[in-house]
């Protein structure tokens, strides 16, 4: 699967590329502000201030306590376990309300970035799907003509996109696996729409048939994907700060992305040939002018 996607990739880069280019560069140059607006609301600076002010006043009160000591033993036993108290009470406060206030706007970022790039992805695999069809057939074909379909299923598309990630975003709040299992077994969604032009609840479950005999090859595609993505964050970071960094990022992803997810377009005309794949077509799906020979 992966050499057949390859040869496909390398004979027809451009096509690919740009086509994705279209979803994928808005999508990771979002994500990148989105990323902007967590760190400034983060507030790590003033959280390290209080830290530093509370120390501080710990410190002055030892200071204090070793220059002018209590006259009794008993006082000065009181006022050394009052100052180990209110070191106690300012560290646990710290990590508690503090820490996990300032961690609020991190946390929406992050859902918003996971969400934005899901959602590039998303369109840019359903763009592929009528041209990597196209092309595996030896008809002529670019990202005008791919998008033109996209765009008269948008609707569908959008609505699918959706409930598999509210579906995803609640799986992965249990541990994160069964996100990560949800996500894969919907990943033929976007060419069912496309092609069978069937949408929500159906697609996903249609996807789900279609993949029982292929999850080997899914996750391998899905762990290209993230592969992809780390390499790209991890070149980004060792640029000078400044706008080079979104912007080597969205290269590598855009020209990376179009290889795993040609791929499973690829899968996905695989795993019309099982005898459940084909069986669920033939009963339920209806078909485009764009669909797949049985």
């Amino acid at each position: 699967m992966l050499a057949e996607a390859f040869a496909l990739y390398r004979r027809h880069f451009g096509a690919l590329v740009l086509t994705c280019a279209l979803a994928l560069v808005p999508a990771n140059l979002l994500a990148a502000g989105a990323v902007l607006f967590g760190i400034a609301s983060l507030g790590s600076a003033g959280v390290a201030e209080a830290q530093t002010t509370h120390a501080e006043q710990v410190q002055k009160k030892q200071r204090d306590l070793q220059e002018k000591p209590p006259t009794s033993d008993a006082d000065r036993d009181a006022r050394v376990q009052q100052i180990g108290r209110e070191a106690l009470e300012g560290r646990s406060a710290f990590d508690v309300r503090t820490y996990f206030r300032n961690l609020i706007p991190i946390a929406y970022a992050t859902a918003i970035i996971a969400a934005i790039l899901l959602a590039g992805l998303f369109l840019a695999h359903a763009a592929l799907v009528p041209l990597v069809l196209h092309l595996e057939r030896g008809k002529r074909t670019g990202p005008a003509h791919a998008w033109a379909v996209v765009a008269s299923r948008l609707g569908a598309l959008l609505w699918t996109g959706m409930l598999a990630a509210a579906l995803v975003a609640l799986g992965a709040l249990f541990f994160i696996v069964p996100g990560v299992v949800l996500a894969a077994g919907f990943s033929l969604a976007a060419p069912i729409v496309v092609v069978e032009r069937i949408s929500g609840r159906a697609a996903l479950e249609r996807s789900w048939a279609l993949l029982r005999c292929h999850w080997g090859e899914t996750l391998l595609l899905w762990i290209l994907i993230l592969a992809f993505t780390v390499l790209a964050s991890a070149a980004s970071a060792r640029a000078p700060a400044g706008p080079w960094r979104p912007i080597i990022s969205t290269v590598l992803r855009m020209v990376l992305y179009p290889l795993p997810l040609t791929g499973l377009v690829l899968l996905y005309c695989r795993s019309l040939n099982t005898s459940a794949g084909s069986r669920l077509r033939d009963s339920s799906a209806r078909e485009s002018p764009d669909s797949p020979p049985p």
